[in-house]
């Protein structure tokens, strides 16, 4: 009975053995993908946020476009060419350290 229940023993930790061994390969091929799978979603994440940057400076810009026409003071509502690059420099001077971060 005693030799059963050794080589019951043996073969269980044999077993549990084998099973460490696959579960450590099983999440390095886990590991893997989930890099694999996370490569392209940082990508995603950066074009988005480059996007909605791009539309923020669009926005921006054109706010000041349409706001630099008509000025006070001017009945022809003529566009005050360097009222609108002061503006312009303006926003871009704002907007600079959110594109310089992801510059470096």
């Amino acid at each position: 009975m005693l030799n059963s229940l050794q080589a019951r023993r043996q073969a269980l930790v044999a077993e549990s053995d084998l099973h460490r061994e696959e579960m450590a390969l099983e999440w390095e091929a886990f590991k893997h993908e989930a890099a694999r799978v996370a490569t392209p979603a940082r990508k995603a994440g950066h074009f988005l946020s480059m996007g909605a940057k791009a539309i923020g400076i669009f926005l921006a810009l054109r706010r000041v476009w349409a706001g630099s026409r008509g000025a006070k003071g001017d009945p022809n509502g003529k566009r005050n060419w360097f009222a609108t690059l002061v503006h312009a420099a303006r926003v871009g001077v704002s907007l600079w350290p959110a594109f310089r971060s992801t510059m470096r």
